[in-house]
């Protein structure tokens, strides 16, 4: 597998507040528990696979002078965006998905048991996004609880957070995604999450997010208080796009993070 298509410098348009970007490149207390809890909930990827391949020099890992090459998106619009980056995600093969998961898992477990988040919304992924399977069993193996969006039966264009675990019952929603069916006794009060892990289909440089376009997680995040729950949006590198038309009603990420890098908004 390689990332090669990816790679090349590229300059980040003058009028963007980048984001500081961080590459994974070293070891940590947290990547080392995050390593075991992933050993522990896939057997055919063991730790020291993982590490491995997130450290090879074939595309996964870059110097902080290197950049992946972003897709030009100045002056396109956002459903041609879209529609790019949705192919792009899912042109890769279902290896290359799995493993790419695996690794951005790792550094998303260490990301939230650096803030000790113990109430964590996810997702199920869907269109090619990065797979959160694991990345849930581990935080079980953790002891992390972990919640699933569902959309609000009574207030249109609004999501319900329900815990899930293990017993937990599926059923399809509206656009054919897996969320709990619903019970009252399981939902959270959103404020009282600690983390929100987000889809998204495109992100920039300045954290700037591109959902499917139904404006959920905007409603979501817009009255969040102090960064309260916490948004971290999970994507594949070929996500970022060198801009995004934002609209009033977007609201940006703090946080991003990729297979390769930690994007925190300035």
């Amino acid at each position: 597998m390689t990332l090669t298509r990816y790679m090349n410098t590229a300059e980040i348009p003058a009028e963007s507040a980048p984001a500081q970007t961080t590459y994974f490149s070293s070891g940590s207390k947290h990547l080392d528990i995050a390593n075991q809890a992933l050993s522990a909930v896939d057997a055919d990827n063991q730790h020291l696979h993982i590490d491995n391949l997130a450290h090879q020099d074939s595309g996964f890992e870059l110097s902080n002078q290197e950049r992946y090459a972003l897709f030009d998106s100045q002056g396109m619009g956002r459903d041609f965006i879209r529609r790019h980056i949705r192919e792009e995600r899912k042109s890769f093969s279902s290896a290359e998905q799995h493993q790419l998961a695996l690794i951005a898992s790792r550094h998303m477990l260490a990301e939230i048991q650096q803030r000790n988040a113990q109430h964590v919304a996810l997702y199920f992924s869907f269109d090619g996004e990065l797979a959160t399977e694991k990345l849930i069993e581990a935080l079980w193996h953790i002891g992390v609880k972990t919640y699933l969006p569902i959309v609000h039966p009574f207030c249109p264009g609004h999501l319900l957070f329900c815990h899930y675990h293990s017993e937990s019952v599926l059923i399809k929603n509206k656009f054919g995604i897996s969320e709990p069916k619903l019970n009252v006794q399981d939902v959270i009060p959103t404020p009282k999450l600690d983390m929100i892990v987000t889809p998204l289909v495109a992100f920039d440089g300045a954290c700037n997010r591109m959902g499917m376009g139904g404006g959920y997680y905007d409603r979501t995040l817009k009255n969040s208080v102090d960064n309260k729950p916490f948004a971290v949006g999970f994507a594949h590198d070929c996500q970022q796009v060198s801009h995004l038309p934002v609209e009033c009603w977007d609201v940006p990420l703090p946080l991003v993070i990729t297979p390769t890098r930690r994007l925190a908004r300035s």
